[in-house]
């Protein structure tokens, strides 16, 4: 299967990279082709709703603003698996990985449909915290309307131990991802 793995986090190697990066190791024992993008790497304009993109009526991500979505939007119709990974912050997804859902709009629809979609999160505090919660409500709400399976999701507390410090999470990380 053809991954696509949106690391939504401004920190290249921080917690979510750490969360991330198991779960693609166990992806990788299955066979499965895994791209990743850095989205803080990627120049991502906000939507502007003028339905530029939608005046042909195929859907296929031609945009009116010119940024690097342009280059995304093969990606995310090749991918057969998309996992976003991102930290929470004020209990929903960071600019980045915002910015990246918003600019969706251009694609047909139905393109998403039968794609699976993981979702990993890391965030501070301690346990419990809503914030998790709140954004894998989002993104289930998301795949119902696309008509995508949304396959599972793992939340990670980095409030008293680092992610790449802990093992259980990083086990559970790597066997969600073998299990694709």
């Amino acid at each position: 299967m053809n991954c696509l793995a949106l690391l939504g986090s401004p920190r290249k190697d921080g917690n979510t990279a750490a969360l991330l990066t198991s779960f693609l190791d166990g992806a990788a024992t299955k066979g499965h082709t895994v791209r990743t993008v850095r989205l803080q790497e990627k120049k991502i304009l906000p939507c502007t709703g003028c339905n530029g993109c939608k005046k042909d009526g195929k859907g296929t991500g031609r945009c009116v603003l010119t940024d690097d979505m342009g280059g995304l939007y093969p990606m995310v119709l090749e991918a057969d698996v998309i996992v976003h990974a991102f930290p929470v912050y004020w209990w929903s997804m960071p600019a980045q990985t915002k910015l990246f859902q918003d600019r969706l709009y251009a694609l047909d629809y139905g393109l998403f449909s039968g794609k699976k979609m993981y979702l990993l999160t890391t965030y501070g505090g301690e346990d419990p915290n809503s914030g998790p919660d709140i954004v894998e409500r989002t993104f289930r709400d998301v795949c119902g309307f696309l008509g995508m399976e949304f396959r599972g999701s793992l939340g990670a507390c980095s409030g008293s131990l680092a992610v790449k410090e802990n093992t259980p999470i990083l086990e559970k990380a790597f066997r969600m991802g073998a299990g694709i």
